[in-house]
């Protein structure tokens, strides 16, 4: 292994000469998200909302013996608006998010037993607080319907004689959801959350791919337009070691990279969790943060092998990036879908064309860990090791010296 060593400290030492590159690529994304996460909370607070209330009924009516107005109704809509930071604007105006209107006769086919009553909702066109105004009224409203329907079931069985339940009629069914593990035994709100938490960690591994490809092509591909090829295929390093070399220096500064943006997603669902009360990231147990690291490495790698062979055919800088971009959009697709999909349930077809991916098997790793079925995970990180050994022989194979130095640039 001492060739392998030489080439390593070589490569190592020539990134380490640009370290102010090497920290920002790093150390950025434990700033950027972790802002980005309090920006998307504050900035909300910090952006007014209006709304405007017109009434045009002034009827009143009573229902199961309480009085009800148009006004009382307005008032615990501007209540529940304030509450939640906007501002109220009684009658018509413009410049506003969105405006209610509660029409004429509101309160009579509200009390009414044969009519409905009627509430607009008009949202402005461009305002990204309309649509929070239309969420926050109709719960205000699915919870008026309720109440307003339960009295009106009282006063009908009391005029009917009848003793009946408000829920046996206005809720006729009623769902209870359990969780379950593999073996059909209960399992906790909490493990069942860690199941959600991996896919996100398996999302994070989008994360680690850009940076460790950017470094071989410029290690390949950079040294021989710096002229610098030549003399390192001068010396008795054997070829095998060059590739390794490259390959293992680069994805060291790839895992640092990969670690910092999974470390700055963390810090993204943690500091959110703070305004909520609830510590996600103490609900993630050791054993899926090994995991997680395992398959950040593991991904680098699978990335670099992927990139390796490319990198080395191609014959200018340009032809590696345009390589390294489809490796990217690979990666990109797969744990986007493993945040959204169940992949080892999908048809055997779309199962197989993803499982010839390697990053497909780092986050089924991570999510059978997660769900403690090691045989599994062991299956999948065995394929996807065996995976990135055969893309590092098919590298070596494909090393010409010829073509590297007389290719076209």
């Amino acid at each position: 292994m001492n060739p392998v060593y030489v080439v390593i400290w070589k490569e190592l030492k020539d990134m380490l000469r640009d370290i102010r590159t090497l920290a920002v690529i790093a150390f950025l994304p434990l700033l950027i998200l972790p802002l980005m996460s309090l920006t998307s909370i504050y900035a909300q607070g910090l952006q007014p909302g209006y709304v405007a209330l017109i009434n045009y009924d002034e009827s009143f009516g009573s229902v199961g013996g309480i009085n009800v107005t148009s006004e009382d109704i307005l008032k615990e809509i501007s209540d529940v608006l304030e509450k939640s930071g906007f501002h109220v604007i009684y009658g018509v105006t413009t410049n506003v998010d969105a405006t209610i209107i509660i029409r004429e006769g509101f309160v009579k086919n509200l009390t009414s037993l044969t009519e409905r009553a009627r509430l607009e909702i008009i949202k402005t066109l461009g305002s990204s607080k309309a649509d929070q105004v239309e969420n926050i009224v109709s719960n205000l409203i699915n919870n008026l319907n309720f109440r307003l329907a339960s009295l009106k079931v009282i006063e009908l069985s009391n005029a009917a004689g009848l003793n009946v339940s408000v829920d046996s009629i206005l809720r006729p069914i009623e769902a209870r959801v359990s969780v379950v593990g593999t073996g059909g035994a209960p399992v906790s709100y909490e493990e069942a959350l860690r199941v959600y938490i991996s896919r996100f960690l398996s999302f994070s591994l989008i994360f680690v791919t850009t940076p460790s490809t950017a470094y071989i092509t410029d290690s390949v591909i950079g040294e021989k337009e710096r002229k610098t090829l030549e003399a390192l295929l001068s010396t008795p390093v054997p070829r095998y070691a060059l590739i390794l070399g490259k390959v293992v220096s680069t994805s060291l500064i790839g895992l640092l990279t990969g670690l910092t943006n999974a470390v700055g997603l963390l810090l993204f669902a943690y500091i959110p969790s703070l305004v909520y009360g609830v510590n996600l990231f103490f609900l993630i147990p050791g054993s899926v943060m090994l995991a997680h690291f395992i398959a950040i490495y593991l991904s680098v790698l699978s990335s670099l092998a992927l990139v390796t062979p490319a990198v080395i055919r191609s014959g200018s800088y340009r032809a590696a990036q345009a390589s390294s971009m489809v490796i990217i959009s690979v990666a990109t697709i797969v744990f986007f879908i493993s945040l959204y999909v169940d992949i080892e349930q999908l048809s055997e077809a779309y199962k197989w064309l993803l499982y010839l991916i390697p990053y497909t098997h780092a986050s089924l790793f991570i999510k059978f860990i997660t769900l403690n079925m090691l045989q599994n995970a062991l299956t999948h990180l065995l394929i996807l090791l065996l995976v990135i050994i055969s893309l590092m022989y098919i590298s070596i194979k494909l090393f010409n010296e010829e073509r590297i130095i007389y290719g076209r640039t």
